[in-house]
């Protein structure tokens, strides 16, 4: 093993293909994709299998650095409620898109889409 294969890329994947769990899982131990809590621990979110989705490696540090924003704005009284919809293409797993949310008072405050793939 030469010096440099740790930078050969990896394979591209195929999101679409990504259409179970367990295919999911899979890509996780290849290092292609990464777990990624719907709601964050820090709001009181677990580990459950529904509050798992499976995405793209960097895609959890985006959605991190705005659940620290949503945090400020809870702590300051400005939200009350949080969202966090993922929305998926064909069959697969892997969400295309997540849109976050949160308001108060019915009004919101906050909404940022993260375009997955």
């Amino acid at each position: 093993m030469g010096l440099f294969d740790a930078f050969k890329k990896k394979k591209a994947i195929n999101f679409e293909e990504i259409d179970s769990i367990e295919k999911a899982q899979d890509e996780c131990k290849k290092g292609n994709l990464e777990r990624m809590h719907i709601m964050s621990p820090i709001f009181g979110g677990t580990d459950e299998p529904h509050n798992i989705l499976y995405v793209p490696v960097g895609i959890n540090r985006i959605k991190e650095g705005y659940d620290d924003i949503l945090a400020g704005l809870v702590q300051q009284g400005k939200a009350k409620s949080f969202n966090c919809k993922p929305e998926y293409k064909g069959k697969s797993v892997v969400p295309s898109k997540i849109t976050i949310t949160s308001g108060k008072d019915g009004v919101d405050v906050f909404k940022q889409t993260i375009e997955v793939w």
